[in-house]
């Protein structure tokens, strides 16, 4: 029963995440940002394109429950600590709030929440035994 939880909440973390990508180019569509300077450094777009590349194969081999997919998790959760403590305020600023904004943000917070709930399915769960 826990195992069937657990994979629903990788199967809801992979649509939300494909969500907040539609939502994100249905927003630039639609209301495009002002030109911005943008001053984010190689080591940050580098940081970015592992995490994005790394995710697919994570979310395969949690759902497959592989124990890389463990070693994967533990990683990314790292590495999203690292790039917030990395990237610089000005990576981040807001021009404008469109009525999009607010479901963006929802989303983002949905995708926190579910990466605590996998991580205390992964270490506090009978699912942490088929990661062995």
């Amino acid at each position: 029963m826990t195992i069937n939880f657990f994979k629903k909440t990788i199967l809801l973390q992979i649509f939300l995440f494909l969500s907040l990508i539609t939502l994100a180019i249905i927003e630039q569509t639609y209301f495009p940002y002002e030109e911005v300077d943008s001053d984010i450094t190689m080591t940050e777009g580098i940081l970015f394109l592992f995490i994005f590349l790394l995710l697919p194969f994570m979310w395969y081999f949690l759902y497959k429950l592989k124990p890389i997919g463990k070693k994967l998790f533990i990683f990314y959760i790292i590495l999203g600590a690292v790039s917030f403590l990395v990237i610089s305020d000005d990576s981040y600023i807001v021009t404008n709030v469109t009525t999009l904004t607010r479901f963006l943000d929802l989303i983002e917070y949905g995708l926190i929440l579910l990466d605590g709930v996998i991580l205390a399915f992964l270490f506090f769960t009978d699912v942490k035994e088929k990661f062995e």
